[in-house]
Parts: C-alpha cells; structure tokens; sequence
C-alpha cells in the first residue's frame, strides 16, 4: 500500500514543475496519482479510504515543512504572497488530495474489478 501511495505522491510532485502540463495536471493530479497509484497498491474497498488518507498524509508534510520555515525564520513573504496565506492555502491542499486520490483510486479499482 505503501508503495502505491509513494508513486500516487510522486506524480502529483512530478507534474508540478513541468510547465506545458502544470495547468492540466496539476487539478487533475490527485486523481492521476490515485488512479495509477491505487492499481500498484491494488488498494480494494475497504482499503481505498485509507490509500487517499496516506497519500493526504504524505502531501501534509510539505505543508508542516513550510509552517516549520515560516515559525522557526519567520519568513514573512513567500513567492510574494504574505506567508500565512500561502500556509492556509497549502493546507488546503490536503483534503483536495485526499478527494481527488479516493476518487481516481475508486476508478482504478472499479476497472480492475470489472476485469477480473
């Protein structure tokens, strides 16, 4: 499971620095990343919940890294914007990846059961 959630997590990091897709993938990259994440983990119904609740989990930990930089140096600005916004709107991040990830990992599960 961990496995899945890792490459379901890899793919929505991946699609952010790549310009041509950023504004394509970047919505959608959740559900990418649940979908082909939630195949590898093979994540079934009663684990789909808790494949979106660890890869949630895993995008958490860029939103406490930046809370820990904006506590510890006080940084006031990140990218131009005052850092508590951005904070906020990381954190936001996470139940939208939560959703997005269930979601593509219920696809991904949906094929796989209607295959076999």
């Amino acid at each position: 499971m961990l496995k899945g959630a890792l490459v379901a997590f890899g793919i929505m990091l991946a699609a952010i620095p790549i310009p041509i897709v950023h504004f394509i993938l970047i919505p959608l990259g959740p559900f990418i990343g649940g979908f082909f994440g939630g195949g590898i983990a093979k994540a079934d119904k009663e684990k789909i919940i808790v494949f979106g609740a660890i890869v949630a989990g895993l995008m958490a930990l860029p939103v406490l890294f930046a809370f820990l930089i904006w506590m510890i140096f006080g940084v006031q600005e990140i990218m131009g914007f005052q850092s508590s916004i951005v904070i906020i709107i990381f954190a936001l991040l996470i139940p939208y990846t939560w959703f997005g990830t269930t979601l593509g990992a219920l696809l991904s599960y949906a094929i796989r059961k209607n295959q076999e």
